[in-house]
């Protein structure tokens, strides 16, 4: 039974390296198509502040509950920093969360050792497996973050070209950012979602626009806009223009966007090596060795069988 496990262990692991690996096309292919899926995404960033509800995830989030309670000291600071910048910041969300990574690492276990029975050697691999399984929701809330940040990198000049045209013709910045949140729901989601969140601090805990704005930028955990949050902070402070430093922080994003793209079409035959190797040459080469080890074989079997 235990070579059933081993076989799916190492199929599992060969998908993962491929999808890894053809990674690139799938996202090329979903920037490309950004345009007439963004109102989708909308409503899934400005609904993203509550968990929903479901019987699964009520069963995560008890667990998760229940979990936290007997050990508190399971959250590292990693993790949430995963949850706030992946837009999941409630207490609920850590629930959910933690409640994922049990009930998985159980089902783990139990299936490592349904599948092994008596076998010294197959319930020794119940361990690393268990491991991987704790490790795994990690990889997709990092991907999760990650995608959310390269989103909120896309939007950010939109947004920055907004705000400097509002700038020039007199509007304050928090009545800006009031109207840009406004007016770019459909074509800005995450950061408009951010923009309402931030005006809402501003209104209700009386936080002054330039610091809202930097505790934005902490929550999104973009370098490029914590720098534009220091820049208006600092023009706010001395009672400068805030044009020129808009314009600049514009410029370099936009070239630090065209750079990473440049990269990114760079690297993508080197990615494609692994799933060339291991699913088009064994379709060249079967056809082409075949005939001919066939051939051979029939001709030496008959030696070997003398001998």
């Amino acid at each position: 039974m235990w070579y059933f496990s081993l076989s799916f262990l190492l199929f599992a692991v060969v998908l993962a390296a491929a999808l890894l690996a053809a990674q690139p096309l799938f996202v090329q292919y979903v920037e490309t198509y950004a345009v007439r899926v963004r109102p989708r995404k909308a409503e899934l960033e400005l609904a993203g502040i509550q968990p929903s509800a479901s019987t699964i995830l009520t069963l995560c989030r008890l667990t998760g509950d229940s979990t936290l309670r007997v050990w508190p000291g399971i959250v590292d600071a990693r993790t949430q920093s995963l949850l706030v910048t992946a837009n999941y910041r409630s207490q609920a969300h850590l629930a959910t969360y933690f409640g994922i990574r049990v009930l998985v690492t159980g089902a783990c276990l139990l299936f490592c050792l349904a599948c092994s029975p008596g076998n010294a050697a197959a319930c020794l691999m119940a361990a690393p497996a268990c491991v991987m399984a704790w490790l795994l929701p990690n990889f997709f809330l990092a991907s999760r973050s990650k995608n959310r940040q390269s989103g909120i990198l896309r939007e950010l000049p939109v947004i920055i070209d907004l705000l400097l045209v509002c700038a020039q013709a007199g509007v304050g910045l928090l009545n800006a950012m009031e109207k840009i949140s406004k007016e770019t729901e459909d074509t800005c989601p995450i950061l408009c979602s951010e923009l309402q969140q931030l005006i809402q601090e501003v209104k209700v805990f009386a936080k002054t626009a330039g610091g809202a704005f930097r505790d934005m930028a902490d929550r999104c955990g973009v370098d490029e806009l914590t720098s534009l949050a220091s820049a208006l902070v600092a023009a706010e402070q001395k009672g400068a223009d805030i044009s020129f430093p808009l314009r600049q922080q514009a410029s370099a994003i936009r070239e630090r966007l065209k750079r990473k793209k440049e990269e990114e079409a760079a690297k993508v035959p080197v990615k494609m090596v692994p799933v060339i190797m291991l699913f088009v040459m064994p379709l060249i080469l079967v056809p082409m060795l075949g005939p001919a080890i066939y051939t051979i074989w029939t001709q030496i079997s008959p030696i070997i069988g003398a001998k």
